[in-house]
């Protein structure tokens, strides 16, 4: 379905890998959770932007006892015929003309930390991603400045490590934010290599994936709060095995995307619509003498 006129919400759901192989939200049968139009195309400055959901969250369910409308779009927005980075660009322009204030990326990562094994659940704390986005919302450079501190959320974090400790299997771990971790990208397809694995370990990173540093800044552009929901696919040993050896763990995402997904369900009901957090704040307009005065 085709459409110009973008819906009203103040949440959104960016699915990703960890979503792949389902129909998010409608296989997770989840009660109190409705999908109101499907298959939707938007219009963008950048060409149209495919895959998009509204749902709708019974206020049962959600944290301030109000039905929620929540946008989620399939894997990053990404087109299925072609590799178009440029995609998060016209995804984060969407959730910013709707109004969205709260973002959840799911995704899958590779570990660069040995303590750090498949089937982990791991939540970011900071971005390493020394280019940043090449694909800026910014009007221009003399308009905001936006801050590195505190890409991730706090209190959406703190949600999110609740509902997947919660519904995530007890033969593996979840770590939240005290962990600290840091989340280092590549843009992909292709996966990373052993030097640049431990290029990515010595600069301090914890895990990698080719998504949440472009979302995480973007969403900074917009004043949305962003976190994360993902989990280990690959272990830090299998970038260094023998190349018959499969960098992807067998069966990992198979055995876990159906709770991943569902603690990203459970997590954008819980957040609260005003977390009294400073992430809007973070973007901030500069002097109008910095463009005016040439």
């Amino acid at each position: 379905m085709s459409t110009r006129s973008i819906p009203p919400a103040e949440f959104a759901v960016v699915c990703g890998s960890a979503n792949w192989g389902l129909r998010f939200p409608e296989d997770l049968e989840e009660p109190g959770v409705a999908v109101v139009a499907r298959d939707l195309e938007f219009d963008t400055p950048w060409g149209p932007s495919r895959d998009w959901k509204i749902l709708e969250i019974d206020g049962s369910k959600t944290a301030d006892g109000q039905k929620r409308t929540v946008l989620t779009v399939f894997s990053h927005g990404w087109p299925l015929d072609r590799i178009d980075h440029e995609a998060n660009r016209r995804v984060f322009w969407l959730l910013q003309e709707a109004g969205v204030r709260k973002v959840i990326a799911c995704s899958t990562a590779g570990s660069l930390n040995r303590a750090i094994q498949e089937r982990d659940f791991v939540i970011t704390s900071d971005i390493l991603e020394l280019t940043q986005t090449q694909h800026s919302l910014l009007p221009s450079r003399f308009r905001y400045d936006c801050s590195g501190k505190q890409l991730v959320c706090p209190h959406c974090a703190a949600v999110m490590e609740r509902s997947a400790k919660a519904l995530w299997p007890t033969d593996a771990r979840v770590f939240g934010p005290r962990a600290q971790l840091v989340a280092a990208h590549a843009w992909g397809p292709r996966l990373t290599s052993p030097a640049e694995i431990t290029a990515y370990r010595t600069l301090g990173a914890d895990f990698i994936n080719h998504s949440l540093a472009p979302e995480a800044t973007l969403a900074r552009e917009i004043g949305a709060c962003f976190v994360n929901c993902a989990f280990i696919t690959a272990a830090f040993q299998n970038y260094f095995a023998p190349p018959e050896v499969n960098v992807l763990g067998e069966g990992v995402l198979s055995d876990m995307k159906f709770t991943a997904s569902r603690i990203a369900l459970h997590a954008i009901a819980a957040f609260e619509s005003d977390s009294g957090c400073l992430c809007a704040s973070l973007r901030s307009l500069q002097p109008d003498s910095h463009a005016e005065r040439r």
